[in-house]
């Protein structure tokens, strides 16, 4: 009988599953409409929302003085260098524009708006096109990142400076120390950074982590040579350098810190930390909105749900990094975490919790980039083609992004508008910015064939208008120490046709009616008021200039 042999199919490749295609058009347009909507954030109603600031529009006349060949201050009154990066960008548009609010701004707009292109291709070179998706969109619709592109302060450009100094030495430990020419771009990229920024010297351990985990074996053959037992001990040596370099250039740039903080203050740096993502330090500072006693409920509740959806997300994120950390360990991976820890330590040792609350958060932008990365890689190993429930999590999450934009619209712009913010006076605001209604009333009234002198007191009323009038030869600006010395020397006198401005209700206010009294100088009083119609701005005009008391 003759053999017979049973025929079988050869077994079929196993194929991971498509990314859930039918939902993939729907995610996509989801991203292109949250990009599109975080840049509109960023440019809408970009010179009045919020007031102009004293120390936006002094970078302006800097740049309008680079302009025109005069003398610049080369320290900021803060104590730091002038920001060329901000600074030169703004004389060139100076050179073809008008000086404007909106001009003002736009060095920082078109900044913040690099910060993500670069995050982009960076974040795609050195990780993955999903992780560069995630954080590039996570950046993208950050309260405080969107807040700060619309600031002309040094603080703005810092988002965009981490950015370039957190990929490269991952790069570098990708390539695992192949190339010593990534290391040297990461050097320059963290100097500059310093410069923008001083407090961007805490994005050192960015740079030396993953430098010294890609030169490991370089640096055990140094450890055995010179009789040292462990390795740990190399990473003692680096974390040690990076705080106590940051540390030291921290104490020669600003000496506001002058201890070490504790364990006490690790739960208030934690919530701090997380309110710097949810946005809710923006708002407060900003806005002026006191969360505990809201006036409307709608915003009472909605950022407070803003801060528990980015907490549990973020438990998500991390859960998710620590897999993808035990389950598929990369150079990259392990770089970025540990060298965003040492960061962080280093922030919170030296600068504490206090450094990140309203009013200060300008100081923890360099912490954003790196936990944005953390944050995107955590979520994308959710999203892997091999976990069945990669779809529900991805639309799970497409619909939790639309809380950023949803809350900093209402929270930012709707709040601003119905109260005329409620936070510092300079960020008080109308549907046109008051220094600048200010500036043309005067401007209206004034002939334009005579000199006119304005003459402010407040800072934060000074050097907006200052700014303004630099396109205008015609128009003086003096401050009050400037006047009262004229004064002094007989080379003005108190019944000169000058025009003063200072914020209604304040202690300059008051001083300056009493001196306008005592030099029984006519004048007329006319008031700008915020988008609630509360008075805002003081204008005293020349009795002869104006014939109408507002």
């Amino acid at each position: 009988m003759p053999n017979s042999t049973t025929m079988t199919a050869p077994p079929r490749a196993t194929r991971l599953p498509r990314a859930y295609p039918a939902s993939r058009g729907l995610l996509i347009a989801n991203a292109v409409a949250l990009l599109t909507v975080a840049v509109a954030l960023r440019a809408w109603q970009l010179g009045n929302i919020p007031g102009v600031n004293g120390d936006e529009a002094w970078s302006g006349v800097q740049a309008a003085r680079l302009f025109a060949g005069e003398s610049v201050d080369w320290w900021t009154p803060h104590g730091n260098p002038l920001n060329l990066f901000l600074v030169l960008p703004l004389a060139a548009l100076q050179a073809v524009a008008s000086p404007s609010f909106t001009l003002l701004r736009l060095p920082s707009l078109i900044s913040g708006l690099a910060a993500l292109v670069a995050n982009y291709f960076l974040c795609r070179r050195a990780f993955d096109a999903r992780t560069a998706v995630f954080s590039t969109i996570f950046l993208a619709l950050l309260p405080i990142d969107i807040a700060y592109s619309r600031f002309a302060w040094d603080a703005s450009q810092s988002l965009l400076a981490t950015v370039i100094v957190l990929y490269l030495p991952i790069a570098h430990c990708r390539a695992r120390g192949a190339t010593s020419s990534l290391s040297g771009w990461a050097i320059l990229a963290l100097a500059a950074a310093i410069y923008i920024h001083p407090t961007n010297v805490f994005a050192a351990p960015l740079l030396v982590v993953p430098v010294a985990l890609a030169r490991r074996k370089q640096i055990d053959e140094v450890l055995r040579t010179t009789q040292i037992p462990a390795r740990s001990w190399c990473f003692a040596a680096v974390a040690a350098i990076s705080l106590a370099t940051a540390y030291l250039a921290w104490q020669a740039i600003s000496r506001g810190f002058g201890h070490l903080h504790g364990p006490s203050e690790l739960p208030a740096f934690v919530i701090n930390y997380l309110r710097l993502f949810s946005g809710t330090t923006i708002y407060e500072f900003i806005a002026g909105a006191n969360l505990a006693a809201a006036d409307s409920t709608w915003f009472g509740l909605l950022p407070t749900c803003c801060d528990l959806a980015f907490a549990v997300a973020a438990i998500f994120a991390l859960v998710g990094m620590a897999r993808r950390l035990k389950q598929e360990p990369t150079a990259s991976d392990t770089a970025l975490v540990w060298s965003w820890l040492a960061m962080l330590a280093g922030f919170f040792l030296i600068a504490g919790p206090a450094a990140i609350e309203p009013h200060s958060e300008r100081y923890g932008v360099c912490l954003v980039a790196p936990a944005a990365l953390v944050f995107a890689r955590g979520m994308s190993w959710w999203l892997d083609e091999r976990h069945a429930y990669r779809r529900n999590a991805a639309i799970a999450l497409a619909a939790v992004a639309w809380l950023w934009p949803v809350t900093f619209y209402l929270g930012y712009f709707e709040f601003i508008q119905q109260t005329g913010g409620q936070s510092h006076r300079a960020f008080r605001t109308a549907a046109v910015e008051p220094k600048l209604q200010a500036y043309e009333l005067m401007l209206a009234a004034h002939d334009a064939s005579k000199p006119t002198t304005i003459v402010c007191q407040d800072w934060w009323c000074y050097w907006p208008i200052a700014y303004l009038a630099t396109g205008d030869a015609n128009v003086q600006v003096l401050t009050w120490q400037a006047w009262q010395d004229r004064v002094a020397t007989g080379e003005n006198s108190w019944r000169d046709p000058a025009w003063f401005v200072e914020f209604a209700g304040t202690n300059e206010e008051r001083e300056l009616t009493r001196q306008l009294e005592s030099a029984e100088r006519p004048v007329v009083v006319q008031t700008i008021r915020d988008y609630a119609g509360r008075p805002l701005l003081s204008l005293f005009a020349p009795a002869e200039n104006s014939s109408q008391n507002y």
